[in-house]
């Protein structure tokens, strides 16, 4: 990884030491002049007055910012006596220079050191003499010119030395000692087109739900763990740059197009990777890489850093983890744009459905419940996925709004059901920012109220993510909506971080076991133990288990025969429109439940 020096060129560049002595000409005739001057003197003798008349200096210099730091450049000072014009003292002198102006000793201090040099030199040049000779008097100004060359060389260095300050402020990250966003738009140069692509690589590292157990100093080890061996990537004129808590870019001037970008993707995401498993953190977080070229997806830092965002997104709404902009993607976006104008309008005019599949009872076959699943199909025709329905409602703070027109239809569905002779129980899914709401219960209870439905009849499903929350008003949440008689179910059980001792806690009175485990039942040995332990915890723990993904007769054989509670599948049934539903469930009634076979073993 390159010094911020090399990959800002505005930052001001220290001044050579020899630059400086010859902006000050001293002659060669001057410069033997002063070696006259050192050859014919007490050097042991003048150093030690020079040592007396800088002591107070030095003593108030102590007191500001120690004595160890005062002493190394006082005694630099010292070597003024002998000098003969190598940079090496001065060098010294600056850098000693530099550590007492950190500790706060003020700048003023150089002039007051450089005419305190100036004066005992002078006064001892003229002591020794009883008349000046010529070279005498070439000595006098060559001494004063010495001390200017001081004041110059340690000024310069303060100069430089703040200016370093506020670029160090302004353009580094101070937890990382990594460039900045603002770094990021000075070091970037759109390529002309003729010249081989830039890149930019946008790196993020999500947490997941399980990430609530860790404290701010995993989580702050892990980040600088990842910087680190994101930089250990990057090629020799490359930059990273760290822009967010939990985001990166690498700056990749002149890599080109075609499958660079994408292999320097990989590169990154590898390292990222590596870095989290060092730490013993990967299972808490994922990573993903966007990137976007330049000038194909834009000639300024923000067009070609958004293009990059995009296309991580995109990759994360594709369950991948690398996309690299292009036209195409662009395309996408006019499409999601619509879409999202088209969601909005259908959440201000009520425009979804809710589509119900069944849940039968293992024991007897008997369909006393359903999911409430919800559905859109646009003007078009084409039929948006639920999840990104929720995906937009969280984006655009409408998350509540949608819960409660799911909650209002879901409760008028069920007195319509009722009217129909179909006395079943529905279940609805709440987000984990539902939970957060502590006006959902009120508003839950007045809609059962308004449609006069039983409140067991309605069952609130969350998913094990956003229980999984040591946070005081969830758990208020939960609570209440089990204390009004509603079922509390808890979805997708298995996918996040499962705890026992959560699992204790949580106030639920079902568990629905995730498909992922019960598909594979026939074929694994492994999800079969799983599904078994888990029914067998469950119900332990007096909650009825409903297991999801039934798609197969052996797998409600199985599910069977280990006294799983319930199952739902397309073996039984897909989600389908209420009137649908209605007509399945008399079916079902009449014809499956009265051959039900009982329970085998």
């Amino acid at each position: 990884m390159n010094r911020l020096y090399d990959i800002l060129p505005f930052v001001p560049v220290p001044t050579e030491v020899a630059d400086d002595l010859a902006a000050h000409g001293l002659s060669g005739l001057e410069q033997s002049a002063l070696r006259a001057l050192w050859h014919s003197t007490d050097m042991a003798a003048l150093r030690d007055r020079l040592h007396a008349a800088l002591e107070p200096l030095e003593a108030d210099a102590a007191m500001r910012a120690g004595d160890a730091l005062a002493a190394k450049f006082f005694n630099a000072c010292l070597d003024v006596v002998g000098w003969e014009l190598d940079p090496a003292w001065p060098e010294r002198m600056r850098a000693q220079w530099l550590a007492l102006q950190l500790a706060a000793v003020p700048v003023g201090l150089s002039a007051r050191v450089a005419s305190v040099v100036v004066t005992t030199l002078q006064t001892d040049l003229a002591a020794q003499r009883a008349s000046l000779s010529a070279l005498d008097a070439m000595l006098i100004p060559i001494v004063s010119r010495i001390g200017f060359f001081l004041v110059g060389l340690l000024d310069g260095a303060a100069s430089v030395a703040e200016a370093q300050a506020r670029l160090l402020a302004e353009y580094v990250e101070p937890d990382s000692g990594l460039p900045n966003r603002a770094a990021l738009e000075q070091i970037f140069l759109p390529a002309e087109a003729d010249e081989p692509s830039s890149a930019m690589l946008a790196v993020a590292l999500m947490w997941g739900g399980s990430a609530i157990v860790l404290n701010s100093a995993d989580r702050d080890r892990a980040r600088i763990e990842v910087g680190r061996a994101l930089a250990k990537r990057a090629r020799a004129g490359d930059s990273l740059c760290r822009v967010g808590d939990d985001e990166w870019v690498l700056w990749a001037p002149g890599i080109g197009a075609g499958v660079r970008p994408q292999l320097a993707a990989a590169a990154l995401l590898e390292a990222g990777e590596q870095a989290m498993r060092n730490v013993g953190l990967a299972a808490h977080a994922t990573l993903a890489v966007g990137g976007a070229l330049t000038p194909e997806d834009g000639g300024t830092s923000d067009k070609v850093f958004n293009a990059a965002r995009r296309a991580r997104a995109a990759a994360l709404r594709e369950g991948r983890t690398i996309r690299i902009a292009g036209p195409e993607l662009e395309l996408e976006r006019a499409e999601r744009v619509q879409i999202e104008r088209e969601f909005i309008e259908a959440l201000r005019n009520n425009a979804f459905d809710l589509h119900l599949q069944p849940v039968i009872q293992l024991s007897d076959g008997e369909c006393a419940a359903a999911e409430a699943l919800l559905r859109w199909q646009r003007a078009d025709g084409s039929a948006v996925s639920p999840l990104l329905l929720v995906a937009m409602a969280e984006q655009f703070g409408l998350m509540q709004q949608l819960t409660r027109l799911v909650v209002q239809r879901a409760t008028a569905m069920l007195s319509e059901l009722s009217v129909q002779g179909v006395p079943i129980g529905l279940a609805v899914n709440l987000a984990g920012s539902d939970l957060r709401d502590p006006e959902l219960p009120e508003f839950i209870s007045q809609a059962i109220a308004t449609w006069r439905i039983a409140p067991q009849r309605l069952t609130l499903e969350l998913t094990e993510g956003s229980m999984i929350a040591d946070d005081a008003q969830t758990m208020s949440v939960i609570a209440r909506l089990r204390d009004a008689g509603h079922g509390v179910a808890l979805d997708d059980f298995g996918t996040g971080y499962s705890s026992l001792a959560w699992l204790r806690r949580l106030p639920a009175t079902r568990l629905k076991i995730d498909k992922m485990f019960v598909q594979k039942m026939p074929e694994t040995a492994q999800d079969r133990a799983i599904v078994r332990s888990v029914v067998q915890l469950a119900q332990g723990l007096g909650l009825s288990v409903i297991a999801e993904g039934v798609e197969r007769e052996e797998h409600l054989q199985m599910l069977r025969a280990m006294g799983c509670d319930a199952a739902q599948g397309f073996h039984i049934a897909r989600p389908m429109p209420v009137d649908a539903f209605v007509a399945w469930w008399r079916h079902w009634n009449s014809e499956h439940q009265a051959a039900w076979p009982p329970v085998s073993g």
